[in-house]
């Protein structure tokens, strides 16, 4: 059944009004610290994790993510809270520069581009950004502090350098940390170390080409030495059971003999031999050793090229920045004497490792957070992302945050109190990749379909947080709820539903949101609208307003149209109160 009413246009009427009034965008200090007095407002801080914009553009994997973050971020919204739902891109490291020296671009200019095509898309889906709170890691006011953090880890003998053998990826020619190798057998490894051979290694995340050991000088951080913390700090976690077991077998803790204990969990390896990157802000002078970049002269700026070949990794393991001798050579911070800046940048998962620290501070210039706004909106309060990251993202944000509450820097000690996984879309069985052509833009889906129908068939097909094949015959389904939808809210006024039992609805709803079970909501929503299609007559004012108010979340452009035009309330739904439970 085809949609009654023109998609594009509707969306591209709210969309408009939403951006002109600033719908989505949040006073920071709108809300008190914890445990401080002055303000009623009760703040929410929803976080998902922010894409790499390396590729063509988003997916539909994305697409479930956000849908589903945004769908219970307005409804806390309307609940009385002050949600802050940021967006940002994760623009630099090795994907984005792979794909910067694939097309022949410098990563720079690159990323400019993917960007405004990511937050295009990102805008198209509907959702209830704050963009005022942007960032991009490649930015040098957001990489700035990303030094800036290494430096406070490396005051506190949590930063070091030390030659050891590493994870090498042939093809990327860049080392790996450990939690970014895919397939290898623990024992496999062990065996493979013992012999000197790299059977049982694993394969390169990125790439999937077989990983092999050198012995290169490398930056590590410390993680070890939060190790017993890391492992005890997740009881009080409300993260899902599988998430928490996933990351107490990666930290491996085993009891040997005679009392002993062993990990698995080693050194967290930063340095990478690539360009695209934060510079490593470290002096090496023959004096005086490695020697921190004083804090006023950060940002150690990436040197700049116009020929992109000069960006590309070297097989001697040598990164690409010892290539700009003036560059390089500089005076030693401590002694004057001459010196050389560090030759490697950072990885990407360091980048990650405090992002939703800068957010709420995004428009600070001169420090990396405003202590007073992180003690208003962290820790966060609820952060959605996928699986792949509980032994990568999540472990090295809850390690930075370990260090730097102990440094009286951050209030707080866990990053993420609430985390909450969603599963992964598959076409035919099988991961969604290019080289498999099966993967899915969204923007083929709301071409055709629209934000809204595009929404609820993603978040209606199965559980968020369950695995499975997405199947677009659902979108069929999902029009013609919409349809009848529209037709019930659009007819003359009648008593239809007068006896019905809204409130029973509204918990569902409620409790399914809650629990992220979308699927569950939705089919509470067309139960709902099955029993006023079988009334004599259609609905009145009330059913019609609680109808729409509940699937606003899911549905945000029709819903704002028939909150508005048919409806006929005041204001944005997105506003209004929620409806009153039973």
């Amino acid at each position: 059944m085809p949609l009654p009413y023109e998609h594009a246009a509707i969306e591209q009427r709210w969309q408009a009004r939403w951006a002109a009034e600033r719908l989505h965008e949040v006073d920071l200090t709108a809300v008190a610290a914890a445990g401080a007095s002055g303000s009623s407002a009760r703040k929410l801080y929803n976080l998902v994790e922010f894409p790499y914009p390396s590729a063509e553009g988003l997916h539909i994997g994305h697409a479930l993510t956000y849908a589903g973050a945004d769908v219970w971020g307005r409804m806390q919204r309307r609940r009385g809270h002050v949600v802050l739902q940021p967006m940002g891109f994760d623009s630099f490291g090795i994907n984005a520069e792979n794909y910067a020296l694939k097309v022949g671009v410098h990563p720079g200019e690159l990323m400019a581009r993917t960007t405004a095509n990511y937050r295009r898309q990102l805008t198209a889906l509907g959702c209830g950004w704050s963009w005022d709170t942007e960032i991009s890691t490649c930015d040098p006011g957001y990489y700035r502090w990303t030094q800036w953090v290494f430096l406070r880890l490396f005051e506190a003998g949590l930063a070091y350098q030390a030659e050891a053998p590493v994870l090498w990826c042939p093809s990327c020619q860049t080392v790996l940390a450990r939690e970014q190798v895919e397939g290898a057998d623990p024992s496999g490894v062990r065996a493979a170390e013992a012999r000197g051979t790299t059977a049982g290694l694993g394969s390169c995340e990125r790439c999937s080409t077989p990983v092999i050991e050198r012995i290169l000088r490398q930056w590590f951080l410390r993680t070890t030495a939060y190790v017993e913390r890391l492992l005890a700090g997740l009881d009080d976690l409300d993260w899902p059971a599988k998430a928490k077991n996933r990351q107490r077998a990666w930290i491996g803790r085993r009891d040997g003999v005679d009392g002993r204990v062993t990990y698995r969990l080693r050194d967290w390896l930063i340095s990478r031999q690539r360009y695209w990157g934060p510079p490593i802000p470290i002096v090496h002078c023959e004096s005086c050793g490695a020697v921190a970049v004083p804090d006023d002269e950060l940002p150690v700026l990436l040197p700049k090229s116009k020929d992109v070949g000069v960006l590309r990794p070297t097989r001697a393991g040598r990164s690409p920045l010892a290539r700009f001798g003036d560059w390089v050579r500089t005076s030693c911070p401590r002694c004057g004497g001459e010196g050389r800046r560090d030759t490697d940048v950072s990885d990407t998962f360091l980048d990650s490792a405090w992002y939703f620290l800068r957010y709420p501070s995004v428009d600070v210039p001169d420090r990396p957070w405003d202590t007073e706004r992180t003690a208003r909106w962290l820790p966060v309060d609820q952060c959605a992302g996928g699986p792949e990251h509980v032994t990568r993202h999540h472990l090295y944000a809850r390690f930075v945050c370990l260090a730097l509450h102990d440094r009286g820097l951050i209030p707080f000690a866990e990053p993420f109190p609430r985390l909450r996984l969603h599963g992964m879309l598959t076409m035919g069985g099988a991961k969604m990749s290019k080289s498999r052509g099966n993967v899915i833009n969204p923007d083929k889906l709301l071409a055709e379909h629209g934000a809204d129908v595009t929404r609820l068939g993603l978040l209606f097909t199965r559980p968020w947080d369950a695995d499975g094949d997405f199947d677009p015959a659902v979108m069929v389904g999902v029009e013609r709820f919409l349809a009848r939808v529209w037709r019930l809210t659009t007819a003359p006024p009648g008593d239809g539903g007068a006896g019905l039992d809204l409130g029973r609805t509204v918990d569902s709803v409620i409790r399914s949101i809650e629990q992220m079970q979308f699927n569950t909501a939705i089919a509470a929503l067309m139960g709902l609208v099955g029993q006023l299609l079988s009334q004599d007559q259609p609905p009145g004012r009330e059913v019609r307003r609680v109808l729409v108010s509940l699937l606003a979340p899911f549905a945000p452009h029709v819903s704002e149209q028939l909150w508005h035009d048919h409806v006929g309330e005041p204001g944005s739904v997105h506003t209004a109160p929620w409806p009153p439970r039973r």
